[in-house]
């Protein structure tokens, strides 16, 4: 009786073993489909001459390229290579459509950012730009989109395997210039903590010194670490540190 069950209980752990491999290798395969270019040739329709892009040991791609064109075509591809999922989901986020990605749940949250207005600037803003201003953004919202041609579902991100348990029928939209503006918007809005600082700090210099409020709100202080310590790049790749890795855009 007792081997009975030793063997049950073996049998079944080996299922589980078994059952986690094959997971685990599903989910590396889906990860690493995703994982950008850095090294090779690839061929793009849209280029007017060839595309060098270095990246050096942090993963940092620097572009070379002969015209503004190519360079701004240049970026959009690496940036949706690098994470378009971010670029995807904060382009929702500054046209208040949160709801077409996640469904009803963010009903509300795309009501307070409609309030917000940043799809209307954006497109003052692009109304007021110059024609060679709008040829650049819609350059790199062409290298985006050559991007997209190629890589769907995983192999564009694998938060899209995920986001297919929730909507099973989204797809994302071709990149536009008013994505880029927008993008802009949210960024900032992220990067200023959505304002509070900066009100705080208006708030303080009605009654206080500059003094005073550094010493309620001081500077980062110069000898704590920072995230890449003694970093910088010169006019060239060949004195990057490390090995760059580089990969050609071949019109």
């Amino acid at each position: 009786m007792l081997s009975k069950i030793l063997r049950v209980l073996l049998i079944i752990i080996s299922v589980v073993v078994v059952i986690a491999i094959v997971l685990g290798g599903v989910g590396f395969y889906l990860t690493r489909s995703s994982f950008p270019q850095t090294t090779g040739e690839v061929k793009l329709s849209g280029l007017d001459a060839t595309v060098d892009v270095y990246r050096d040991g942090y993963g940092i791609p620097q572009i070379y390229a002969t015209t503004p064109h190519d360079l701004y075509y240049a970026q959009g591809y690496i940036h949706a290579q690098d994470r378009f999922w971010q670029m995807d989901f904060w382009r929702h986020i500054g046209s208040a459509t949160l709801s077409e990605m996640f469904g009803s749940s963010e009903v509300d949250t795309d009501i307070f950012l409609r309030t917000l207005g940043w799809a209307r600037v954006a497109q003052q803003e692009l109304k007021a730009m110059s024609p060679d201003e709008v040829a650049l953004l819609q350059a790199y919202a062409d290298g985006v989109n050559a991007y997209l041609a190629d890589h769907k579902g995983a192999a564009l991100s694998f938060e899209y395997v995920v986001l297919k348990l929730v909507n099973s029928g989204y797809s994302p939209d071709p990149w536009t210039p008013i994505h880029t503006l927008t993008w802009g918007m949210v960024m900032a809005w992220d990067l200023s903590s959505q304002g509070i600082p900066e009100t705080e700090h208006a708030v303080l210099a009605k009654t206080l010194t500059a003094q005073q409020i550094a010493e309620i709100m001081p500077p980062y202080p110069s000898d704590h670490p920072v995230i890449v310590p003694n970093y910088s790049i010169s006019n060239g790749p060949g004195s990057m540190q490390a090995q760059p890795e580089q990969t050609s855009f071949l019109a």
